[in-house]
């Protein structure tokens, strides 16, 4: 086993510092946004002015033949899609010698999942009847469960090409996907007049929540140099 100078380990303890130190700070802002959004939902079970205006105006972007390409979009946050993805990518990394990534990238999506359903039981927060929904749902409203896991799987591969490569057209291209699918995945939701605005906004901010907790701890795994992954 190699022995760290002092220099190295100096250098690596001012690494896991300012890793933390982004880490806590994005969590923070997260949380907080996340908390003054819920202070607003919680009661506001027929939506706000807000989240009613946005309700129609989307409506009123319909289209023939939009509400089956909303859910062909909307499939991509489901559980029939994720769920085998999920496999697929730990799969993939650990084949590839990245067990650590793959552990941290499966208890994100875990760990996103459950925590959406906690906060749907905690705020019981009815689905939108503002307008006929486009697609039958039965559980709670708020946060939104397809915005919180394509943020969280979407946003988590984005978060593991950042770990495994310093190139930025990479890295672009991996925040850039998974920017677009979430988005698309969100305004899905509300085209199909299943969720309120708020309701995908407390997803995606859930998602990244667990994909900035899970890429922090990745990083931190790695300044020790305790990852197995290959260089």
């Amino acid at each position: 086993m190699a022995v760290c100078g002092r220099g190295s380990l100096e250098e690596r303890l001012r690494a896991e510092g300012a890793t933390l130190a982004l880490g806590f700070i994005a969590c923070a802002v997260v949380v907080a946004a996340f908390g003054l959004l819920a202070r607003e939902t919680i009661g506001a079970a027929g939506g706000g002015p807000f989240d009613r205006a946005v309700e129609l105006k989307v409506r009123d972007l319909a289209v023939p033949g939009g509400a089956a390409a909303m859910q062909a979009v909307s499939f991509f946050g489901s559980f029939p899609f994720l769920g085998p993805a999920t496999l697929a990518v730990v799969g993939a990394l650990a084949l590839r010698q990245r067990k650590v990534s793959a552990a941290l990238f499966l208890g994100s999506v875990l760990g996103g999942f459950g925590l959406e359903m906690l906060l749907k039981i905690l705020v019981h927060r009815p689905r939108p009847g503002l307008l006929a929904a486009l697609a039958h749902e039965t559980t709670y409203s708020f946060p939104s469960g397809h915005a919180t896991m394509s943020t969280v799987f979407f946003g988590g591969l984005a978060a593991v090409v950042f770990h495994v490569t310093p190139r930025a057209v990479p890295r672009g291209a991996a925040a850039a996907g998974a920017a677009i699918v979430i988005t698309c995945v969100s305004f899905s939701r509300i085209s199909l007049g299943v969720h309120w605005f708020t309701d995908v906004a407390g997803g995606v901010l859930v998602g990244l929540f667990w994909v900035i907790v899970s890429a922090t701890a990745t990083e931190i795994v790695a300044a020790r140099g305790r990852v197995d992954d290959p260089g």
